[in-house]
Order: structure tokens, then sequence, then C-alpha cells
């Protein structure tokens, strides 16, 4: 067997390896497959094509061999490079490649009539030297970038490529080999085997690479599913708390709301006692404060029937109905008017007359506005100015209830959707609360915003769409 058929035969092995591992690594990587995985396999496929037509030349025309070949053998490193830039989001534009292709291919096919000449020949090794250049460097970004080791076997088996083909180039430059003579020579043994060494170290490495990003994505998730437990036992924690806290709350305002009805009664029947102990009882005076006991007693049992509405929960099956946020508004400010006395802290209440009607639950609604307020309370806490605001407003599509304090404000960490630091203990029991709130409003096609004002305290909005019949065409 002669040296130019072993040449052959090798060239037809390293396509059919191209072909093969290309296939299976488009099965082996499995679903979903990326734009850029689907890419580097036809990469693959082009570059093996490509490699069997070079290795029928002599035995096919110059066009298939020549003309088409190196074309595809160009452009299967670009797209193997536009694959590695791809996943580097850094891709290029597409309409470049083919414009650069479609020109290598019309000089190789009409700007050489004999396709074994020198000149061809160098034009032919130096561009494939670039293209490998080009492949090895998006390697070596992509290697940098992913801080990979399968990245680098790439990078390493690319230059190795490369160095070779820089030879060849060279020996052709020199005049030692053209392209029928290198078939013939040295360098087709060192381009063969280079390109099997290739072969093992780019796939190897790109199914690394895949399995890298696997491991690391899952740990990610992992991570993600953690820190989600994390917040929901810690919203658990907080929610155990908070209806500790209102229990207590509930406790201080039934105390004060049923005893002074109550004082009042006693003191009534006290005064209507001694009026019908006298010897002509005035029974004018005696039914007015009669009356007054009785007001007095249902006064106590308003309230007392307000507080068991409050706790009492809903039934699941029972949707949102029609809730006039004024309601919602001022069941919050009953709920903590003895704190707010107690902490000296004015709540001014805003807002339009009319009834501003949303879809929500009257219960989970009240909570968060409760845990806003609550938030605004502790932020006021050593301030010389504790005022609070709370305004409600609309737009005619949506309606939004807005907490506005004196205090210092929000840190910026807070105000960034991503906290890449630790809260302080306050800070984090803080956003607990608004994550609970931003869940329950979400309950309600509603979201919550924060800001911080210029001239000092923070601004609370819960925003929630307004009710069908009261929105403005």
């Amino acid at each position: 067997m002669n040296i130019a058929l072993d040449m052959g035969t090798l060239f037809r092995v390293s396509a059919l390896l191209f072909l093969l591992m290309s296939m299976m690594t488009w099965m082996m990587l499995g679903r979903p497959r990326r734009g850029a995985t689907l890419l580097w396999c036809s990469g693959g496929v082009l570059v093996g094509v490509s490699v069997w037509l070079i290795s029928l030349r002599g035995q096919i025309s110059d066009f298939w061999s020549y003309g088409v070949a190196q074309t595809a053998y160009l452009g299967s490193f670009l797209v193997l490079a536009q694959s590695l830039r791809m996943d580097m989001q850094r891709a290029w534009r597409w309409p470049w490649l083919a414009a650069a292709l479609l020109a290598y291919a019309a000089v190789i096919v009409l700007g050489f009539d004999d396709k074994g000449s020198q000149e061809l020949a160098v034009l032919v090794r130096l561009v494939n030297c670039v293209g490998l250049s080009i492949l090895t460097a998006s390697a070596l970004m992509l290697a940098r970038q992913e801080r990979s080791r399968n990245a680098w076997f790439m990078t390493i088996g690319y230059g190795l490529m490369t160095a070779s083909m820089g030879l060849a180039a060279l020996a052709t430059v020199q005049g030692q080999a053209n392209l029928q003579t290198m078939q013939n020579s040295v360098f087709s043994h060192i381009l063969g085997g280079v390109s099997l060494l290739t072969l093992l170290l780019s796939y190897m490495g790109y199914l690394g690479l895949a399995l890298e990003r696997s491991l690391r994505h899952n740990m990610a998730l992992r991570r993600a599913q953690w820190q989600a437990q994390q917040w929901r036992e810690r919203s658990q924690a907080l929610a155990l708390l908070d209806r500790q806290r209102t229990l207590g709350v509930l406790a201080n305002s039934l105390g004060h709301a049923i005893l002074q009805p109550l004082t009042a009664s006693l003191l009534q029947v006290q005064i209507t006692r001694r009026m019908l102990q006298m010897a002509t009882p005035d029974v004018q005076q005696v039914q007015t404060s009669l009356a007054q006991v009785v007001q007095g007693l249902r006064r106590s049992a308003d309230m007392v029937e307000h507080i068991r509405n409050f706790l009492r929960p809903l039934p699941a099956t029972e949707p949102a109905g029609t809730l006039p946020l004024q309601s919602v508004m001022q069941d919050a400010h009953d709920l903590l008017r003895q704190e707010l006395m107690y902490q000296g802290v004015t709540l001014h209440l805003r807002g339009p007359s009319a009834p501003v009607c949303v879809q929500a639950e009257r219960l989970p609604l009240t909570q968060a506005l409760v845990q806003v307020l609550r938030n605004a309370m502790q932020a006021l806490q050593g301030q010389p100015h504790r005022t609070m605001d709370m305004t409600l407003a609309t737009d005619g599509f949506e309606a939004w209830i807005e907490v506005s304090d004196s205090g210092p404000g929000f840190p910026p960490r807070m105000l960034s959707s991503h906290l890449a630091h630790p809260l302080p203990t306050s800070d984090m029991q803080t956003e607990m609360g608004l994550t609970m709130t931003r869940s329950i409003l979400a309950q309600f096609q509603g979201r919550l915003s924060l800001e911080n004002l210029q001239g000092g305290g923070a601004r609370v909005r819960m925003t929630l769409p307004l009710q069908e019949v009261q929105r403005k065409d």
C-alpha cells in the first residue's frame, strides 16, 4: 500500500470519526438542546464532509475537491467558533460569515485555473491558518470565561491544529509543497495525526464542558431550592410572630374598646339605681339613663363582633369579593390605634370619600397593610418626629394605598431586587415582612413597590387593579 493511499485512508478515517463523534455528541447531550450545541455538532459534520472531499482529490472534479471542500473546511472552523461565541453571548452576524465564505469560494473557483498552483496552495494554507486561529482564540476566551479545565483541553487541541497548519503554510510559502504534492509529504502525516488528536481533545473537552455546566446548573438549582426553603421557614416564623403580636394588639384593643363603654354603662346603672331610690323618681331621666346603658352595651357587643369577623377565616372555596379599600385602611388603623398611641406616632389618613373597590379578601389584605404599617412604625423608633401618612388614590384603572414615614428610609440593598450581601437582623425581618406582603398582593394581581423620599423617609405602595365596574373606559 503506497503513501498516497495511506494518507487518503487516514483522511477518510478522520472524516468518519468527525461525523460519528458529532452525532454521538448530539445524542449524548440529550434534551433540552441549545442552539449553540446544534451549531457545534453541525460544525463537526462540516469538518467531516470537507475532509472526506479533500481525501477524494484526484478522483472527483476540482469543483468539489477544491472549491466546495476548502470552503466547507474554512466554514467548519467559523461555525465552531460561532458556537463557542454564542455560549459567551458574543456571536458574530451571520451575513458577515456568509459573505466571507462566498467570497472565498469565488476566489478559489474563479480566480485560479490551475488548482495545483503554488499561489492557490499558499492562499488555502494561510486562510485555513487564520480560520483555526479564530477558532483557537474563541476557545481561549471561553476557557477564561468558564474557568473550565475541559475548555482548556479544547483550546490546546485547536492550538496544536493551528500550529501544524502554520507549519504547512510555511512549507508551502517556501515552495516545498503544494496542494497536489502535499498528500505525498510528511506534512500530510502531521496534519492527519494532529487532526485525530484535535478530534479527541475537542470532543472530549466539549462533552466535559457540557457536564460541568449541567453540574453547575444543578448546584444552582439546589441552592435556590435551599434558599427558598429557608425563606419559607423564616416566613412561617415571621407569620407566627406576627400572629402573636396581632393577638397582643387585639387583646389591648379589645380591653380598651370594651372597658370604656362598660365603665360608662356601669356608671349609668349606678345613677339609675340612685334615681329609683328617690321618693319621686323622674321617669324621663331613668329612661334616658337606661337608653345610654343599652347604647354602651351595644357598642361593646359591636366591637366584639367586629374583631370576631376580622379573625374568622373565609371558606377556602369562597372567591374574593368586592372590598372597599377604605374599610381595610380603617381596620388596620383600629387594630394599631393603641400601639400608635403608645409609641407616640401620628398617623394621617387621606383618601376619597367615594368607595374604591377591588376584588380581594379582607383578612389577608388587612394583614398585609398592618405589616407595612408596623415596618414604618419600627423605622420611626428613635426619630424626633414620628409621623406617618396612609393615602388612598386611584387613576381609573388601579388603586393604591401608600404608607410614607419620616424615618431614615430603606437601605439601598433592600431597594435592589438582588441582595448580594446578608442584611442586618432588623432589615432581614423587614424584608421578610415585605416578602409576605408581596405574596399576599400577588394573590389578587397586585404588586408592592418601595422607594425613598428625597427629603428623608420611605414610601411603600400597595397597588391593586380596580373592580371592573369602577374602571374608566
